[in-house]
C-alpha cells in the first residue's frame, strides 16, 4: 500500500512539473480570423472613429462599442453581435446644455458618460438615455493640458472610479529647451477628485535615464486596470509599472524583436522636414492595450521604415503599412509577437478595441482593398497557443 501510494504521488508530482514546463515553454500569437466586422455607416460619418472604446458590463453579460463624431457632435453606440448602430445621442455644443465640442469622452457604463471638452478647466457628466448633464470643474494644473486621451501617436483613454477621473499629462511649453534631469521630473498622470474638483500628481514621473543619451519623442501610453498603472513610452524597450498612485514606478524589459536595440534621436538640430521624417520612420513603440477578458497586454510596435521618393510623410506616419503586436502576460513578461501588414492586407491602427472575442483592428486603411467609404470594418484577431 505504501509502495502503491509513493508511486502515486510521483507521478503526479513528476506530471505537475511536466505541465508547468509545458506552460513555460507556450508561446502566444495572434491569429487572423475569418470573421470580418462590418457596421453600416450613414453619409455623415466617417469610417475612422476619431475616439473609439468598448465597454462590457459582466453584470448584464453585455457591451457596445462607443464611438465619438466631433463634427456631428454625437456619441454613437454600436453593437458588435448585430453589427448595426444602436444609437446617436448629440449634444448642443453652445448655451445652456452646451458641451463645446465633443471630441473625447469616459465611459462609466453603458448608459453613462463623462464628456472632456478640450480647452476647459471642467468636465460633465451625463445619462445617455435622458440626456442629463451635471457639470463639474476642476482645478487644471498650470503648464499642463485638461483632461485628454488621444494624440497624433498615442490613445491613453481617460479612467474613472466612483471618486476620481484619471488621465495622463501633456505639458507645455517647448520640449526641446528641457534637459534630462527636468524631463524626468514631470509627473506622468494626474487625477481629479469628481466630487470636488481638486486635482493631485501622481508619484510616478518620467524615467530618469529617457534623454540621459540624447532626445527622443516623449509621449507615451498608459493603462489602468483592476492590477496596476502601465506605461510604454515611444522609444524605451522597457514597460513600467506601479501598484499605487504614490509611488515611483518599476520597470520590466519589454522589447520587440523587430526593433534595434538603439532607437533613434530626435534631430533637434534639423529642420521641421528632419522631424516628420522621424516620426514617419523611426522605429518606435506605439499604444498599450489591455484585454480584460484575456488578461494580457498588446503592445504596439513600429520597425524602422525606409523613406521611398515621392512618398507622402503624413501618410506613413498615421498609416503605416506593417507593424507588430507584443503580448504581455499578467506579470507583464512578453510572451508573443506578431508581425502584421503586407500589401494584400493592411490596417488602420488607429482604430482598435478588445472585445470579449479578441482583438479588433481597422481595415480602413486608405490602400487596403477592404477599406469601404460606407462602413467600419474591422479585422478580428485572436489570441493562440502554440509550444516553442
Amino acid at each position: 500500500m505504501k509502495k502503491w501510494y509513493f508511486f502515486l504521488m510521483t507521478f503526479i508530482v513528476v506530471g505537475l512539473i511536466s505541465c508547468n514546463k509545458q506552460e513555460e515553454a507556450r508561446e502566444y500569437s495572434l491569429k487572423s480570423s475569418d470573421s470580418l466586422l462590418r457596421v453600416k455607416l450613414d453619409s455623415l460619418t466617417s469610417n475612422l472613429s476619431s475616439w473609439l472604446n468598448y465597454r462590457h458590463d459582466e453584470k448584464l453579460d453585455s457591451g457596445m462599442l462607443f464611438s465619438v463624431d466631433p463634427g456631428q457632435n454625437e456619441i454613437e453606440l454600436y453593437s458588435l453581435n448585430e453589427g448595426r448602430l444602436l444609437d446617436k445621442v448629440t449634444y448642443e455644443r453652445e448655451g445652456p446644455n452646451g458641451v463645446g465640442v465633443l471630441i473625447e469622452i469616459g465611459i462609466q457604463g453603458l448608459d453613462s458618460v463623462l464628456i472632456f471638452p478640450a480647452f476647459d478647466n471642467s468636465f460633465y457628466q451625463s445619462r445617455l438615455s435622458d440626456l442629463a448633464l451635471s457639470k463639474v470643474e476642476y482645478e487644471k494644473p498650470d503648464e499642463y493640458a485638461a483632461i485628454r486621451s488621444m494624440t497624433n501617436y498615442f490613445g491613453s483613454n481617460a479612467y474613472t472610479d466612483e471618486d476620481f477621473i484619471y488621465t495622463r499629462t501633456l505639458f507645455g511649453g517647448d520640449y526641446t529647451l528641457l534637459d534630462n534631469e527636468q524631463l524626468s521630473a514631470k509627473p506622468l498622470m494626474y487625477r481629479v477628485n469628481v466630487a470636488s474638483g481638486e486635482v493631485e500628481f501622481s508619484r510616478f514621473t518620467f524615467p530618469d535615464d529617457y534623454w540621459a543619451d540624447g532626445k527622443r519623442h516623449y509621449e507615451f501610453s498608459s493603462i489602468i486596470d483592476e492590477n496596476r498603472f502601465t506605461f510604454s513610452f515611444h522609444s524605451d524597450h522597457h514597460i513600467y509599472y506601479g501598484t499605487s498612485f504614490h509611488e515611483p514606478l518599476k520597470k520590466k524589459p519589454a522589447k520587440s524583436k523587430y526593433l534595434n536595440q538603439e532607437l533613434e534621436y530626435l534631430p533637434i538640430a534639423g529642420d521641421r522636414n528632419d522631424r516628420r521624417r522621424y516620426f514617419a520612420t523611426a522605429g518606435h513603440y506605439g499604444n498599450l492595450i489591455y484585454d480584460q477578458f484575456r488578461k494580457v497586454y498588446y503592445r504596439f510596435c513600429y520597425p524602422k521604415k525606409q523613406l521611398e521618393p515621392d512618398q507622402d510623410l503624413q501618410q506613413i506616419t498615421l498609416f503605416p503599412k506593417e507593424f507588430s503586436v507584443m503580448i504581455l502576460n499578467s506579470e507583464l513578461e512578453v510572451i508573443g509577437e506578431t508581425l502584421i501588414g503586407d500589401d494584400n492586407h493592411l490596417y488602420a491602427t488607429s482604430n482598435v478595441f478588445v472585445g470579449p472575442k479578441g482583438l479588433y483592428i481597422s481595415v480602413n486603411h486608405p490602400e487596403s482593398e477592404m477599406n469601404r467609404e460606407d462602413t467600419f470594418g474591422f479585422q478580428l484577431f485572436t489570441l493562440e497557443s502554440v509550444l516553442k
